[in-house]
């Protein structure tokens, strides 16, 4: 996408602190980092949300994250750290492009934990129903990519074969089957502070 902030980072055309890069993926410092450390990865192509990616790419994505995540708190002192995904504009996602925080935690740094961002008040009596509905759904074949093409064994295929009566020759030809993703460009060097990037984060 022409005007996404990260897609422009990932091609090369806003300067950021990287860290890493490779054909998939891209990481880099936060430049407004909620603690010292904060690095974000994002895929090079645009997907909003996670579950929008392909499995291969998302497994890629989960091993350079499992990567950085033992590396990025030791270098900085400490041994814990926040990893996760804003999924979605309600879940606080800022830039509509998929971005995976790793956030080293320091004791007395008033964060809080995941759980803590959410205090809903859940029905604790619901929950095996629930839990039984997810694992019915995990098995379910049919779960894909939004968008992409469901690659099911046809239900017509599974019917009993009936006796079939010998064809009467058609006369007319069956038609063929037609086949049918801003944070503004600064140099380090040249400025003594880190510009205002509140503006470019709003979706």
């Amino acid at each position: 996408m022409t005007d996404c902030i990260f897609c422009k980072i990932a091609n090369g055309e806003i300067k950021t602190l990287k860290v890493y890069e490779d054909s998939l993926n891209f990481a880099f410092l936060d430049i407004n980092p909620s603690s010292l450390g904060h690095t974000l990865i994002i895929p090079k192509k645009h997907y909003q949300k996670l579950e929008e990616m392909l499995e291969e790419e998302a497994k890629e994505m989960f091993s350079l994250v499992f990567k950085l995540a033992k590396i990025i708190p030791k270098i900085v002192g400490t041994s814990s750290c926040n990893i996760g995904i804003n999924n979605g504009k309600l879940a606080g996602q800022e830039v509509p492009h998929l971005q995976f925080h790793i956030i080293p935690r320091f004791e007395g740094d008033k964060g809080s934990p995941i759980q803590g961002l959410v205090r809903m008040k859940v029905n604790k009596e619901e929950l095996p129903t629930l839990a039984e509905k997810i694992k019915k759904e995990i098995k379910n074949p049919e779960i894909v990519r939004e968008g992409e093409e469901v690659k099911t064994e046809d239900k017509k295929s599974k019917e009993p074969k009936k006796e079939e009566k010998p064809k009467v020759k058609e006369t007319e030809e069956r038609p063929a089957k037609s086949p049918e993703r801003e944070w503004q460009e600064f140099n380090f060097e040249e400025q003594d502070k880190a510009p205002d990037f509140s503006e470019a984060r709003r979706e």
